[in-house]
C-alpha cells in the first residue's frame, strides 16, 4: 500500500492513491489468507488502519481534521503495540519469529523473547508521546505550521527511535547484537507519522 501511495499520488492525485492503497491492502489481507491460511495481527491491522484513515481522509477534509488525524493514527498504534503486549503476544516477537527458518534461530529467539517484549512496550509509549504532542500542534500551531514541523519530526522521532534500540541494545548484548549468538535481530521498522498505514500517506 506504501509504494502505490507514493506512485499514484504523483502521478495522479491524492483521492486515486489513497483507493489504490485501501484496494492494495485488501489484495495482500486476501494474498496471506490464500497463502498462510490465516492473517496476521500485524498486516490485519495495517489493512484496517489504511482502509479506515483512506476513507476518513476521503470524507472529513476540514484543516482542524487534517491536524488532528495524525494524533488519532498514533493512538490506534500504541494501543496495537500495547495491546499485542497485553494480549501475550508482542507485535515484534511475531514479526521476528515469521523471520526465524530453523528450530534453533527459533530456539535463540525464545532467549531473547523478553528483550522484544520490552521494545514492543517502547514503540508503543513512543506512539503516545507522539499522538500526544500531535493533539498540542493541533491546537496550538496553524495547518501549515503542523504539516513543517510533522515532516521534520516525524521522520526525525523514527530515526532517533531506531538508533537509540541499537545503541541499547549493543550497550546490552555487545557486538553480538549485531552478528548472530543470543542477540535479538534489530526490531523491525514499521512506524511512520500517523502509524504503520501513514507512512502511506506522509504527514
Amino acid at each position: 500500500p506504501l509504494l502505490v501511495f507514493y506512485v499514484v499520488e504523483h502521478a495522479v492525485s491524492m483521492r486515486a492513491a489513497i483507493v489504490s492503497s485501501i484496494a492494495i491492502g485488501v489484495l495482500l489481507v486476501a494474498r496471506q489468507i490464500v497463502r498462510d491460511r490465516k492473517v496476521s495481527p500485524f498486516t490485519a491491522f495495517v489493512a484496517t488502519s489504511v482502509a479506515v484513515f483512506g476513507v476518513l481522509d476521503l470524507s472529513l477534509t476540514t484543516p482542524f481534521f487534517l491536524k488532528l488525524e495524525p494524533a488519532l493514527g498514533n493512538f490506534a498504534t500504541a494501543a496495537f503495540f500495547l495491546g499485542s503486549v497485553a494480549l501475550g503476544r508482542p507485535v515484534i516477537v511475531e514479526i521476528a519469529e515469521k523471520q526465524m527458518a530453523t528450530e534453533e534461530a527459533r530456539a535463540k529467539l525464545q532467549r531473547v523473547r523478553g528483550y522484544l517484549t520490552q521494545v514492543t512496550v517502547a514503540w508503543g509509549l513512543f506512539f503516545v508521546v507522539r499522538a500526544a504532542a500531535y493533539v498540542w500542534m493541533a491546537f496550538r500551531l496553524t495547518l501549515d505550521q503542523t504539516l513543517l514541523v510533522r515532516a521534520i519530526l516525524g521522520p526525525a522521532s523514527i530515526v532517533v527511535m531506531v538508533v537509540g534500540e541499537m545503541g541499547f541494545r549493543y550497550a546490552r548484548f555487545g557486538k553480538k547484537a549485531f552478528g548472530g549468538g543470543d542477540a535479538p535481530a534489530a526490531a523491525p521498522a514499521v512506524v511512520s507519522e500517523r502509524g504503520p498505514e501513514d507512512d502511506a500517506r506522509g504527514s
